[in-house]
């Protein structure tokens, strides 16, 4: 029986280089960057690929207090940004979240699954004199805590297979009806001078890296109109007995009807990651999703330098670009997971249901019959104080200045509409330009609504029956300022529900995560 397609609708990540850099600029250069010594203000000299400002975290983002935030894992700090990012990337906050149901109704039933080892945060605490927080199992267990998910929840470490493994995992999960999502992380620090010694990590230099991938049913995906970064076609996980891999459990999942064009393998990770543990698994997964995203295939051992991908038969435009990312981990235990690019071409071919809609990359939103003609965007921007309202409209205006990879006005703004959580704070627009929209963003003392002082909705027309039916009223009437006003005020407005026309393009789009104030929270010094 053929292994139902899963799609990859978020993949955040942080390697070595600045948060807010091109987080994947070292898995698609030749070289990476090379080996370094540990950034300023963390012990050690043993060179490695360490990310930087790991002791920073924006705790008033996620409600938690700052002083037991210090006493937590940076792993699992960490992964909860990552995370959010993830479901930021994928579209999915807010009611989008809250949609993905158990059978039972049960709201935000999305498992998180993650690889990450034991970690040295405890004995760094105990030389602090101080007590750590929570142990390896909080890393999966406090995303699902603090973001409200309802599926499975656990940490999984086999070394270096530990993402794939979690992958297989998820899959599996996901297959049973255990979850309606996925969220796939993996989190590798090395925070103690122990752990970089000489000889620790194995092949190649340490390294750390942090992501995530959000899956989600392929059927699922394109119903709820999310961008289809890759498709996963199956998994298998075994230790290896006699150095034979468990290829045939993938045979027999009918996830290879042929051999992949692609192989990631240990060796293509370690200029970026070094011997990362678990985060080369999550290096060679980010790697094949950046290939089959892009159609180009990056350096590699025999490959110096990046070309084009040719798809197997170029006469058959529905044959995929089809890769496998996978390793075997220091305890034998052999994960592989095969991926495979879907396109706008070949959508119909490869939906599981003839009648699924074609996937969502980069498409601006299509005019619908609910688009009154000239009455221009309503942009929406949030977050829980105004510092973080004014950084995210900051971030947004840069990025729209710059124009790389932007969709479209319409795309964008549905895009914040429907798929980003309506916080405390917030800001409203309606514009009818990108140049427009990028003005009002880049003042530099917007006016926000601050509705933490529980001024909420003030006519309490969210208790009213009757209001669904009114809003939805004013949005088919082109009432965009009346819209805006409301939302505002803190009357919640179900924009996914709104907007579910034939024809409305993409709710999900490729757009800058909400901004993080990040500030450093360590423990205390002894």
């Amino acid at each position: 029986m053929r292994a139902p397609r899963v799609a990859v609708v978020g993949w955040p990540g942080r390697y070595r280089g600045p948060p807010h850099g091109a987080a994947f600029g070292p898995l698609l250069g030749g070289g990476g960057h090379p080996a370094a010594p540990p950034p300023p203000g963390r012990p050690g000299t043993e060179p490695g690929h360490y990310l930087e400002r790991v002791g920073e975290f924006d705790a008033e983002f996620f409600g938690l207090d700052p002083q037991e935030a210090a006493l937590t894992d940076p792993r699992e700090r960490l992964l909860l940004e990552t995370a959010w990012e993830a479901f930021e990337d994928g579209g999915c906050t807010g009611s989008r979240l809250d949609a993905l149901r158990a059978p039972d109704g049960t709201p935000r039933n999305v498992g998180v699954f993650v690889g990450a080892g034991a970690g040295d945060w405890p004995l760094l605490a105990a030389e602090a004199g101080a007590a750590s927080r929570g142990g390896q199992w909080d890393i999966a267990n406090g995303v699902s805590r603090v973001l409200g998910l309802t599926g499975p929840s656990q940490c999984v470490d086999t070394a270096e297979a530990s993402v794939p493994t979690a992958v297989h995992l998820a899959l599996a999960a996901m297959e049973r009806g255990e979850c309606a999502a996925a969220l796939v992380g993996g989190v590798h620090l090395l925070l103690h001078p122990w752990s970089r010694r000489p000889g620790a990590a194995g092949a190649g230099a340490a390294g750390e890296a942090v992501g995530a991938l959000l899956l989600k049913p392929l059927d699922r995906a394109l119903a709820d109109g999310d961008t289809v970064h890759a498709v996963v076609r199956g998994s298998a996980a075994a230790h290896a007995r006699d150095g034979v891999a468990p290829a045939a459990a993938l045979a027999r999942a009918g996830a290879l009807e042929e051999e992949p064009a692609l192989r990631e393998t240990a060796p293509c990770a370690r200029p970026s990651v070094g011997g990362g543990g678990p985060a080369t698994g999550l290096a060679l997964l980010t790697r094949a999703v950046l290939q089959l995203r892009h159609g180009v295939l990056v350096p590699a051992p025999g490959r110096e330098v990046a070309e084009p991908w040719n798809r197997p038969d170029p006469s058959e435009p529905a044959v995929p670009r089809r890769a496998i990312a996978g390793l075997r981990g220091a305890g034998g235990v052999d994960a592989q997971v095969v991926l495979e690019e879907y396109a706008q071409e070949y959508a119909e071919h490869h939906a599981d249901r003839a009648s699924s809609p074609a996937p969502h990359r980069h498409a601006a939103a299509a005019p619908t019959r609910d688009r009154v003609a000239g009455r221009g965007e309503l942009v929406l921007v949030s977050g829980p104080t105004p510092a973080h309202v004014r950084a995210t409209a900051q971030r947004l205006g840069e990025w729209l200045r710059a124009g790389y990879e932007v969709p479209g006005l319409a795309a964008v703004a549905r895009g914040l509409r429907t798929g980003r959580a309506a916080m405390d704070c917030r800001l409203a627009f309606v514009v009818h330009g990108v140049e427009e929209l990028v003005r009002v963003l880049e003042e530099a003392e917007p006016s926000c609504a601050d509705l933490r002082d529980g001024r909420r909705d003030p006519m309490r027309l969210g208790q009213a029956p009757e209001t669904a039916d009114y809003l939805a009223g004013l949005w088919h009437g082109g009432r965009l300022g009346q819209l805006r006003d409301l939302w505002l005020a803190g009357v919640d407005v179900d924009w996914a529900a709104l907007e579910t026309a034939p024809g409305a393009g993409a709710v999900s789009v490729p757009i800058p995560p909400s901004a993080l104030l990040r500030t450093a929270l360590w423990l205390p010094a002894r």
